[in-house]
């Protein structure tokens, strides 16, 4: 198991009336790009109601894509393109759908997540994205 997952998510939990379309178009532009390093997983979870919910408030749901990351400091040639790749597809999400991502690194053995990055539009910011998951600069 990966010690790091990229995640892409759609940002919000509303997502009855749009939850089945956005996983079909999702397989359709995985299935259809080719993945330098590993292709992502994609996620359609709606999480358990319990009682730190209050009556009005929407049950939390992941919808997107998940991409192991290779651990720090052996990361193979060329893998930021998948993750490059993976920000492109969801900008078309975004374009199609309306519903922004939100595009963020969990830590596998501590289970902490941290979103680091909004894609709001079909054109995300490729170098700022380098920037904050710290990549480097030849990977």
């Amino acid at each position: 198991m990966a010690r790091h997952t990229l995640y892409a998510y759609v940002d919000g939990s509303d997502l009855d009336e749009v939850a089945d379309s956005i996983q079909v178009a999702l397989e359709k532009l995985v299935a259809a790009s080719s993945w330098a390093f590993v292709r992502p997983r994609i996620v359609n979870q709606k999480h358990e109601r319990d009682d730190s919910y209050r009556p009005d408030d929407l049950t939390d749901w992941d919808l997107g894509l998940n991409l192991d990351l290779p651990d720090p400091g052996v990361e193979p040639t060329g893998w930021f393109q998948d993750v490059e790749q993976l920000a492109r597809l969801v900008g078309q999400i975004v374009t199609r759908t309306g519903r922004e991502f939100v595009i963020g690194i969990s830590d596998n053995a501590t289970g902490v997540a941290e979103d680091l990055f909004d894609i709001e539009d079909d054109h995300p910011d490729l170098a700022r994205l380098r920037a904050v998951i710290g990549s480097g600069s030849g990977s």
